[in-house]
């Protein structure tokens, strides 16, 4: 009934660019040892960085420096590489031979992979090649799909900090006038009131600062913590509108324990279960899941509204995109960023009885 999820190994979406450069730098030097070459060059555009990201292999550093300087020039490049398939280059040269092959198109630019040999590449040779392309052209998506999101991550970092910015002067004046009514109120019940409004904007005050430091590793204050007394903390913030929808909840009765920072994975489940609270109709079901796996943990939340539709799960987790009135887009793209900065993944599917159901994997 629940997704088995992957190993440790596979179940991370977020694959660090660090790790995949060590994969495709890995590949193209075993690719070295197969093929009589002189240079091999794995190159990809670099979405983030507005430039391309180079991997190269130098066997033999006395090579034509006019080839090099002409193929890195890029002037050979067509509208249309041959995708996966070796394309001979004519480089007027004597000494050497130059092939490229079609890796994928990032915007406007190609990702290819280059490689210049002594002599011409044999039909057994280029299988070899192929071979070799098509597990390339994999890492490089993976490292693609890494910088996109990447991107959204900056781009959610930059509304959390302007909302810090738009939020701090309000709250501020909010307190001083809290401050104020305090000072000069005549009833005990005014000044309580006057000093709850008080509190109230300290802890948004400072629950807000750990906001912005929830894509900051070393930021992370991770405790062990029994699951269900954080879900006891979000049921009860959620209580009078799980009231209002007269919705039936589906509970673990065991807990089990996780390592995590406290507040934040409070925010990846309240917006879960919100996400799910919103979408569920009237007198529906919220089945709440988790289970220990080993090397991973799996929490879920599953409800029996209209499920994804057409949407993919992706879509789903961009920051601002929503088609939910008053909606700011925001709740489950924060939600991702604090489950990958714990070095988790979250997904989402529609399930097969209908509703949706959202799955988070923590490593252990």
């Amino acid at each position: 009934m629940y997704p088995t999820p992957p190993s440790r190994a596979n179940h991370q979406s977020e694959i660090a660019s660090a790790d995949i450069r060590q994969l495709c730098q890995s590949q193209i030097e075993r690719l070295s040892e197969k093929l009589p070459v002189l240079d091999v060059w794995l190159v990809c555009w670099n979405q983030l960085e507005n430039k391309h990201d180079m991997l190269s292999y130098r066997h033999n550093s006395e090579a034509e420096a006019k080839v090099r300087l002409y193929l890195d020039s890029e002037r050979w490049i067509s509208e249309n590489l041959p995708f996966l398939e070796l394309k001979h280059l004519s480089l007027n040269s004597d000494d050497s031979q130059a092939y490229v092959c079609g890796l994928g198109k990032t915007d406007t630019h190609w990702d290819y992979l280059l490689l210049l040999t002594e002599n011409h590449i044999s039909r057994p040779q280029q299988d070899v090649v192929r071979d070799n392309a098509q597990l390339l052209q994999k890492y490089l998506t993976l490292y693609q799909d890494y910088l996109r999101q990447r991107a959204k991550v900056q781009l959610l970092e930059q509304a959390i900090h302007q909302a810090e910015h738009q939020l701090k002067t309000p709250l501020s004046l909010i307190r001083l006038y809290a401050e104020t009514i305090v000072l000069g109120a005549e009833h005990e019940n005014e000044r309580q009131q006057a000093g709850c409004i008080r509190q109230m904007v300290d802890e948004v005050t400072a629950k807000l600062g750990e906001l912005l430091h929830c894509g900051k590793q070393d930021c992370l204050q991770r405790e062990t913590y029994e699951l269900s007394d954080l879900l006891t903390k979000v049921l009860t913030q959620l209580a009078p509108v799980i009231q209002q929808k007269q919705l039936n909840l589906i509970q673990p009765v065991k807990s089990m324990s996780v390592t995590v920072d406290g507040w934040q994975f409070e925010q990846v489940l309240h917006n879960l279960l919100d996400n799910a609270i919103h979408h569920s109709p009237q007198g529906g079901t919220l089945t709440i899941h988790w289970q220990d796996y080993g090397e991973t943990m799996l929490v879920s939340v599953s409800d029996q509204g209209p499920g994804l539709g057409a949407l993919g799960s992706h879509q789903l987790f961009q920051p601002f995109y929503t088609k939910r009135p008053g909606g700011t887009g925001l709740g489950l793209a924060i939600a991702k960023k604090i489950v990958l900065d714990h070095r988790g993944s979250i997904d989402a599917e529609t399930l097969p009885e209908g509703g949706a159901r959202f799955s988070v994997c923590l490593p252990c």
